[in-house]
């Protein structure tokens, strides 16, 4: 039994990729049920009621931020998470190489590959893909899901743009050894992307065991910029100012009020520590996926 999740105020494309949905599982002999949310935090609590209530599989059917919710929901259970990518943000689809039509990713429900990876938390949140703190964390905060529904990607670099007037606050990480760093921004990533397409973490993966910590060291508005621009072309690990490690844990505060976010969502104000855990998800995902990972499978694959 699968349940579909989804939120009807996604828009008309939501709507009409749902309906796709229905159809093909119908035709299929698919048993499923549709649920719908409402607000912030339906999601997640779906998913936990669909593991609780043992369903073999939860669709998730939205951007980042309704993955994001479905993991915490389905964290340690044996539901399956698997997606149908729509939304602002889409940096799962493009980790793992989800197919763009409904047809291609509903037929990974029984020709894909299920993977059980370990979860990452920031605070009290488990997430997937990536947590960040400074000047990407406090884009998110201002902004709110009316713009993100009418811009898309382009209400994030407006409202990046209009926040690179403000003075942007020192942060510090802090890592096992003790070794503090100052930097202007920091992301901690499970996998190799970012948001817009950018390969932010070349070796990262959603199967290995670690994070992937990339940090603008060098403050100002326009170092900011520079490492924007650079990442989009590919090179900004070349730059001294550019620290990346690999690391199990990492501890981000700030001096002046700052914040963090998980997987395209705010999360809060800092500090905040950032770290693996032993708790996992089991997630459907291409086979093509597995073999761009360097044959790392984990044991535990099915």
């Amino acid at each position: 039994m699968i349940r579909v999740i989804y939120n009807p105020a996604a828009g008309p494309r939501a709507v009409n990729r749902i309906s796709r949905a229905k159809e093909i599982l119908s035709e299929a002999g698919i048993s499923f049920e549709v649920r719908e949310t409402t607000g912030p935090g339906d999601a997640l609590l779906l998913s936990r009621e669909a593991a609780h209530e043992r369903f073999s599989t939860v669709l998730a059917v939205g951007g980042d931020g309704t993955i994001n919710e479905a993991a915490n929901g389905l964290a340690g259970s044996a539901t399956r998470l698997a997606v149908l990518p729509h939304g602002t943000g889409n940096v799962f689809a493009d980790e793992v190489g989800l197919p763009e039509t409904v047809e291609g990713c509903l037929a990974l429900l029984s020709g894909g590959e299920t993977v059980e990876v370990r979860l990452a938390k920031a605070g009290d949140r488990f997430f997937l893909l990536v947590a960040s703190a400074g000047f990407d964390a406090e884009v998110l905060e201002r902004m709110n899901s009316r713009q993100k529904n009418l811009l898309g990607i382009g209400a994030y670099y407006l409202a990046g743009a209009r926040h690179l007037l403000r003075e942007q606050p020192t942060l510090w990480m802090e890592f096992p050894d003790k070794e503090r760093v100052e930097a202007q921004a920091v992301l901690v990533l499970r996998g190799r992307m970012y948001g817009g397409g950018v390969t932010m973490a070349p070796e990262g993966s959603l199967l290995k065991d670690t994070l992937h910590v990339v940090a603008l060291r060098r403050t100002g508005r326009w170092p900011i910029v520079r490492f924007a621009l650079s990442a989009f072309r590919g090179t900004h690990l070349s730059s001294p100012d550019v620290l990346c490690r690999e690391v199990d844990t990492v501890l981000v505060r700030c001096r002046v009020p700052s914040a963090a976010q998980v997987d395209g969502d705010y999360l809060g104000p800092l500090p905040v520590r950032v770290g693996m855990t032993g708790v996992t998800l089991r997630i459907v995902v291409p086979p093509s996926y597995l073999k761009t990972q360097n044959g790392k499978i984990p044991a535990s694959s099915i």
